[in-house]
């Protein structure tokens, strides 16, 4: 928790009010005193002071001498009569009297104009302690605003440190992305490599396979023709063989029927050797073809099977070939469309499948995501490619129909 900095001004402006407020009732006192002091001096420069009293002077007559035999008289005592002194001690007494019951009076009222100025004293006594303790709650507020600002300005640092470290983290995250998406774009490029390499090899092997077939074909048909000319041949021979056979049993037959006449028995003989020799020459005819067509049905089965193992490898080679053709054809429309697809910005590490419908003239029909990245501006980009057309689509129909529908995985760099 941060700690609150108070400068000196303030701890001096805090020790101010501290004796402002412990000497306000001193302060109110002596104020008292001086306002009744002056009022007192105010109004009691206005008070006339008291004359002095004049003293009458009683004069003392003595009595005129008189006959001793006169009748004594009273003594007849010299009496003044009431002077304008008198009169006028009299009236300033009056006079005074008034003037004490107007200083009186004034002196009331001076009272009064004290309590009320002592009460507009206590009155400012409680402003100014009022005004003391909104300063102070002002200063404490502005302490309590300045703990919070401290408190806000070092979360602020600590907020921007750990953003400088995320920022950091983030960066190192995406040099390492970036280095295994270069790794496995290198690699992919390898394996595309080692699959052309492959493919040339199984495309040579096959090639020498079926051009062996081709050679064992062509050297079965010689087989076959070389065992169909043998076989012409005994067939001849045995002919040839048959005919000198038969010319000979002719020769002989005649030679006897020309000694019919002599020997009956050598012309039964004969007959019968010349029928033998007709049998037997059938025979070897006929055992010569039987070898013949034996062998013909052995040469035509070894081509059928060569023919079979052809066709298959054929059929092989072409469905290899196909899937060939179909993994182009889906490479380069994929590599079209990324090409062709604008990436959204702060979309890094998102990614997202979209099944994607092709049309025969190479023009998207629809576009359906599978599988959402979670970011509607990402989703977005990838169904705007709707509107992009001429991808290379294969003519054969077939081969369309196995690159169409293409499933797509975008991934944000």
């Amino acid at each position: 928790m941060n700690s609150i900095n108070v400068t000196p001004e303030r701890q001096r402006h805090g020790m101010t009010q501290d004796s402002n407020s412990a000497s306000g009732p001193l302060v109110f006192t002596v104020v008292l005193h001086i306002v009744v002091l002056a009022a007192f001096i105010w109004f009691g420069r206005n008070l006339v002071p008291l004359p002095e009293p004049k003293h009458i002077k009683a004069v003392m007559i003595s009595a005129p001498k008189t006959d001793s035999n006169a009748p004594a008289t009273p003594e007849q005592t010299s009496t003044p009569a009431p002077s304008n002194a008198t009169a006028k001690a009299a009236e300033q007494r009056e006079q005074l009297k008034a003037q004490r019951e107007e200083a009186k009076a004034e002196t009331a009222r001076a009272e009064k104009r004290a309590i009320e100025v002592a009460a507009a004293a206590v009155a400012a006594q409680k402003a100014e302690a009022l005004a003391a303790e909104h300063r102070q709650k002002q200063i404490e507020r502005t302490q309590a605003q300045e703990k919070v600002l401290q408190e806000k300005q070092a979360a602020a640092k600590a907020a921007a440190k750990q953003a400088e470290i995320e920022q950091a983290y983030a960066l190192k995250q995406a040099e390492q992305k970036a280095e295994k998406l270069k790794a496995e774009r290198l690699k992919a490029l390898a394996q595309q490599e080692e699959a052309k390499k492959a493919q040339l090899k199984a495309d040579e092997k096959a090639r020498a396979h079926a051009e062996k077939l081709a050679q064992q074909k062509t050297d079965a048909e010689l087989a076959k023709k070389q065992a169909a000319k043998e076989a012409a041949e005994n067939a001849k021979q045995l002919k040839e063989n048959a005919n000198k056979d038969a010319k000979a049993a002719q020769e002989k037959a005649a030679k006897l029927e020309k000694e019919k006449a002599a020997k009956e028995q050598a012309f039964s003989d004969a007959k019968e050797a010349k029928e033998k020799a007709a049998k037997e020459a059938k025979e070897k005819a006929n055992a010569a073809k039987a070898s013949a067509e034996a062998r013909r049905k052995l040469l035509t089965q070894s081509l059928g099977d060569d023919d079979a193992e052809v066709s298959n490898l054929k059929g092989q080679v072409a469905a290899q070939a196909k899937a060939n053709s179909i993994g182009k054809y889906k490479s380069q429309i994929e590599s079209r469309i990324k090409n062709a697809w604008k990436v959204p910005s702060a979309s890094s590490g998102l990614k997202a499948t979209a099944r994607i419908t092709l049309t025969p003239d190479g023009s998207i029909a629809s576009i359906v995501i599978t599988s959402s990245s979670g970011n509607d501006d990402f989703d977005t980009s990838i169904k705007a490619l709707r509107s992009h057309g001429g991808l290379p689509v294969p003519d054969d129909s077939d081969t369309f129909r196995q690159v169409n529908p293409l499933v797509i995985t975008f991934r944000a760099p």
